[in-house]
């Protein structure tokens, strides 16, 4: 979620940013995460503007569910704790790290990674995104993230410049290479041939604006702009392509699951084109599917409308 500026804001930040991070990272193990999202449930109750934008988003895909107040809560509560996950990223060690995440189809990376071979991992923002990328980090995997870079859709005031500084330094103390999407993407296929696991966005850019080629397909009934960097990746490095998502927990345990799915298939002798056209349709397929089963942990629904993520017009 985007939200605007305004001197409110700025004094928010600087408590959130300042001494309420301080407090949360002092906090025990996955307190910081469970006060976070407790308080994103508080802020969807009194932001009621931008839960009725939520829940109308959420209509155009699921216009005969009867929960959509209930999904833009926990939208609300998926936001803030990804927003927010850097805290998080100097309490989750090589000790305690199931305790925020759990995965499923860890033997899907372990087959393809076989023999040392790169992998791409493509993820759609859903729940605290960065999560499965830190642990596995902690676990020694040689992880790689693409992204955006400092491009923002909204001029930050100084307070809101120095919280995304904040929010950076605090990223590095992932075990991983961050590498900018905006630059050549040289280093990526460098870092796949030698063997590195370089996770990328297949859905939307988070806080940013669009990278990369994108092709239209329809994703919950509606025309989706997909980003084909993962598939490029793939096909121009001959890694396999694996997906992966996070998602809450209800069960006692970890509060995440990140559940790894088997290769795409990709028509690699068809040519570039082909290949992207055909990856596209499987982003699709799979997008659909995960997120009609954990809508309330996707983080783009405020711009699942026309002039958004979707066309004008739609």
């Amino acid at each position: 979620m985007v939200f605007g500026e305004s001197p409110l804001k700025d004094v928010y930040r600087r408590v959130v940013w300042g001494p309420g991070r301080q407090l949360l990272e002092a906090s025990p193990d996955t307190a910081e995460l469970r006060l976070i999202r407790a308080a994103a449930r508080g802020a969807a109750l009194g932001l009621r503007g931008r839960r009725a934008q939520l829940v109308a988003n959420l209509q155009r895909a699921f216009p005969d569910r009867g929960d959509l107040d209930q999904l833009a809560q926990e939208a609300f509560a998926a936001h803030f704790s990804n927003q927010y996950l850097s805290f998080t990223f100097g309490k989750c060690g090589a000790d305690n790290w199931s305790k925020y995440l759990q995965f499923e189809g860890l033997e899907h990376l372990e087959a393809a990674h076989a023999g040392g071979q790169g992998v791409v991992l493509m993820h759609p923002h859903m729940g605290p995104a960065q999560l499965p990328l830190h642990v596995l980090g902690l676990l020694d995997w040689p992880m790689h993230q693409v992204g955006g870079g400092e491009v923002t859709l909204v001029d930050l005031s100084e307070t809101g410049r120095w919280a995304a500084e904040t929010r950076a330094s605090l990223e590095q103390r992932m075990p991983v290479t961050l590498l900018d999407g905006k630059r050549f993407l040289r280093p990526v296929l460098r870092a796949l041939k030698s063997g590195g696991v370089v996770m990328s966005a297949c859905d939307a850019t988070g806080g940013g604006t669009e990278l990369g080629r994108r092709l239209a397909r329809p994703v919950l009934g509606q025309p989706f702009p997909l980003p084909v960097g993962p598939i490029w990746m793939a096909y121009m490095s001959g890694a396999p392509l694996l997906t992966v998502h996070c998602t809450r927990r209800r069960a006692p345990g970890a509060m995440f699951t990140a559940t790894i799915g088997p290769p795409v298939p990709l028509r690699r002798d068809a040519g570039r084109d082909a290949a992207l056209e055909d990856g596209a349709d499987h982003i699709a397929a799979y997008l659909d599917r995960v997120l009609r089963a954990h809508p309330g942990d996707w983080l783009f629904w405020d711009g699942f409308a026309p002039g958004g993520l979707l066309p004008v017009g739609t």
